[in-house]
């Protein structure tokens, strides 16, 4: 197997291709900051840019910073904003757990699909400390359960035993909770129809579109595609158009107000 920065350098390149790429999101989150003139954010764990381009088309007075750990990927960031003629951005290569930015300089953190990737306490303690007062932190990823009920998680073998880096809904709640800073503002879930040929399925998996890919040699990856597609076959009738849903859930984290109460302790007080 290849390190995970060893995987993100192979598939930046064609990385944009092989993942879905959820645009609904995107208005509500345009609603979510309607009320910013001028908004400064970091995109966390950008990636190639699929996220952070949608958001600076979709948010004029967006200015964007660009934050991962691979060069490759921001390569790819920066000739994706450049090729849609966008200036508003900047890269900066860096972890999820040390930002080079200033303290109370950011109004919005955004991280799409990576946290996951990220050891969550040092993530929250460094968006909060950059964020401005009344700031907010967007988390879009997908939880345990989701990913079991995906068609990866139902018919790929293995898929959701070796995949445990996603965390659950209490889990990333507790992880809030003890940034006595932030609160817990509301949480969306989003549910996607997918429809795709099996041919295509087997294409993303052996691209490894999933870092879960990553987990499997070779020779496991390979026997796992066999299992996978004999059981598609058993379980739909027309291989050109295999349809299931996705689901995924997105947070929305803002900095406290002394006094104010967070959704979760908000529930606890109505038992």
């Amino acid at each position: 197997m290849k390190s995970i920065d060893e995987h993100f350098s192979e598939l930046a390149v064609n990385y944009n291709e092989i993942r879905t790429t959820d645009t609904q999101p995107l208005e509500y989150i345009k609603t979510l900051l309607s009320n910013y003139e001028s908004c400064v954010a970091v995109d966390v764990g950008c990636g190639p840019g699929r996220y952070s381009l949608l958001l600076l088309q979709t948010m004029p007075q967006l200015h964007l910073t660009c934050l991962d750990r691979n060069q490759n990927m921001l390569a790819e960031t920066t000739r994706l904003l450049q090729v849609a003629n966008i200036s508003r951005f900047k890269c900066v290569l860096a972890d999820a757990s040390e930002f080079p930015l200033e303290s109370s300089s950011i109004d919005v953190v955004f991280t799409f699909n990576a946290i996951h990737h990220f050891i969550i306490p040092a993530f929250l303690q460094e968006a909060q400390r950059v964020l401005k007062k009344d700031g907010t932190i967007v988390i879009y990823t997908r939880l345990p359960s989701q990913n079991a009920a995906s068609i990866w998680g139902k018919y790929f073998p293995d898929f959701t035993t070796l995949e445990r880096r996603l965390r659950s809904l209490d889990s990333m709640e507790a992880a809030i909770r003890n940034i006595p800073r932030l609160r817990l503002d509301s949480i969306k879930l989003f549910q996607f129809d997918r429809v795709s040929s099996l041919e295509c399925l087997t294409e993303k998996a052996r691209a490894r579109h999933y870092s879960t890919f990553n987990l499997y040699e070779k020779q496991r990856l390979e026997s796992s595609i066999a299992n996978f597609r004999d059981r598609i076959i058993s379980n739909f009738s027309d291989l050109d158009r295999i349809h299931w849903t996705d689901g995924n859930v997105l947070l929305v984290v803002k900095t406290r107000d002394p006094g104010a109460r967070s959704i979760v302790e908000s529930r606890k007080n109505k038992e």
